[in-house]
């Protein structure tokens, strides 16, 4: 007898299934072809990786970046000058100077990682925003869990500094940081409208009178009952954070957290 040969309906099923499947199937083809064409390379040493297997720093690499970890303040993040600390408030944040609900950074700014971010920042290396917005991540999630993140806002740049550096640095971060925890980024409620001096060299009294009154909210309809996730490439004294948190509370955000690449510390 002839074989049973499979219905309309198991052919369409099939089909479907199938068709369901094209995107994803095309999309993982087009990573090989990328990989190969273009294999995974460390950000700080530019060493071949293995995708499957290493992050965006080679083993080497990764060993010498300084890295934050426990014990910090619980608040602000800032970590203590002797281990075995139990966990306090510091100083700044028992004295209620920081606007900001939590704060946390992913490394130190000085050493491999602190390149890393001039080459970013300054030189113009745009596709380090990627790698660098992979070593968010962790934080990026803890601080999501800890304050039901709605929305990442990136710190403006004035159109002045925009239209030279050709980039905001924050929202690079951002778009990518956005994109793999699947949280939507506002790129324009939160504006930089007043021009300031950089901040390198300034004292912290310095530091808060350039940012002060720096910021505004064009768009507070969009923060409003959010709980904001407000991301920086470095954090030095936090007033240019607190600045951007004080604007974001006064139109109605609910929390904000704060997430930096890294932070100087003097130990």
């Amino acid at each position: 007898m002839p074989a049973n040969k499979p219905n309309f309906r198991t052919v369409s099923a099939q089909i479907q299934n199938w068709a369901q499947r094209l995107p994803a199937l095309a999309a993982r083809l087009a990573q090989e072809v990328i990989l190969f064409i273009y294999p995974p390379t460390c950000a700080a040493c530019s060493i071949s990786l293995d995708f499957e297997k290493s992050g965006p720093f080679c083993p080497a690499c990764l060993k010498t970046l300084e890295l934050v970890s426990e014990p910090y303040c619980p608040t602000c993040g800032n970590p203590y000058s002797t281990e075995g600390t139990a966990p306090h408030l510091c100083g700044d944040c028992l004295g209620g100077v920081h606007l900001f609900d939590r704060a946390r950074a992913t490394g130190f700014y000085r050493g491999l990682l602190r390149e890393v971010i001039h080459r970013f920042k300054y030189g113009g290396q745009t596709f380090l925003a990627r790698p660098l917005a992979e070593i968010l991540e962790a934080s990026a999630k803890e601080l999501t869990r800890l304050h039901n993140i709605d929305l990442i806002v990136p710190v403006p740049l004035h159109s002045k500094r925009l239209r030279q550096r050709g980039f905001n640095q924050a929202a690079l971060l951002a778009r990518h940081l956005g994109s793999a925890l699947k949280i939507s980024v506002d790129y324009a409620s939160l504006k930089r409208s007043r021009w300031t001096e950089p901040q390198t060299g300034l004292t912290r009294r310095q530091r808060a009178l350039n940012v002060k009154g720096a910021f505004d909210l064009i768009r507070p309809e969009k923060i409003e009952a959010k709980s904001i996730l407000l991301l920086d490439d470095v954090f030095t004294t936090g007033e240019t954070v607190d600045q951007c948190v004080r604007v974001l509370k006064k139109g109605g955000a609910v929390e904000v957290a704060v997430l930096t690449v890294a932070r100087t510390v003097a130990l």
